[in-house]
């Protein structure tokens, strides 16, 4: 059974690029901005399924433009042996209809190769974020959303919403703490409560945002939550759709970044 340590575990990634020197830079970047992603490297994209057999993955990262197998066809591989497996295009060589293509194959998300120490950053937060959102849907499946006893003790705040509606339907004890209401308070409160009352129509964009996407948004705008108390405390949000019994969720992480600042 999934448990909640998982949720606190490193992420595991494979990273898949004809140009070894081109890992050996991604490993040592990644690992300068995430200490906890561990980025194991694979120069042959014929051996991944092999690796993700032998290995615990939680995402594979990918260029599209490699010999015998490209990054779309990778994808077709995994997907079809790993169907909810993190998949990530990090390239330089793609564009548009590329892009296009990845998406409805079921890629998890594109980041350009292009742009410098920005665009690991960007990885690093999609990595955090895809797996993230994995681990926890894992949770979510097994708990039924409203068992709570695994819920209960994940690090960061959680809450599950009706993707149409924007309710709450369950919220754990982190997002309780964060927000000083009880969680039977929170349950039933429309999404865009959980803000500044006067940005309720920026709230509303962007949970649409979350909602309407192929896969997990790491949003880290300037984004707050408002206390009971009513003071502002800033919020980074890993958030997507997840399917359960046939309902559209968003699953929201909120992560409190008032030690970062």
């Amino acid at each position: 059974m999934t448990s909640v340590r998982s949720l606190e575990e490193p992420v595991r990634v494979l990273h898949v690029d004809d140009d070894r020197t081109f890992t050996r830079l991604t490993r040592a970047t990644l690992k300068e901005l995430d200490d906890d992603i561990e980025l194991r490297s694979e120069n042959d994209p014929a051996a991944v399924l092999d690796r993700l057999a032998s290995r615990k993955i939680e995402c594979v990262v990918s260029d599209y433009q490699m010999p015998e197998i490209d990054g779309l066809d990778l994808l077709a591989r995994v997907r079809e042996k790993y169907d909810g497996l993190p998949f990530i295009l990090f390239t330089g060589q793609g564009n548009e209809t590329v892009a296009s293509e990845a998406i409805s194959v079921g890629v998890t998300d594109y980041v350009s190769k292009d742009g410098g120490i920005e665009q690991f950053e960007l990885l690093a937060n999609r990595i955090r974020g895809a797996v993230e959102q994995r681990r926890t849907e894992r949770v979510l499946a097994e708990t039924r959303v409203r068992d709570d006893t695994l819920l209960e003790t994940a690090p960061n705040a959680i809450f599950v919403v009706d993707a149409e509606e924007g309710t709450l339907l369950e919220v754990n004890e982190a997002a309780s703490e964060l927000l000083g209401r009880p969680r039977e308070e929170l349950r039933g409160l429309h999404q865009t409560e959980l803000h500044p009352p006067e940005d309720r129509d920026r709230y509303e964009r962007i949970f649409a945002e979350h909602a309407e996407s192929r896969g997990v948004i790491h949003d880290d705008r300037d984004l707050f939550v408002v206390h009971d108390d009513g003071h502002r405390i800033p919020v980074e949000i890993s958030a997507g759709p997840v399917e359960l019994d046939g309902r559209r969720l968003v699953q929201a992480i909120f992560r409190d970044l008032r030690e970062r600042r």
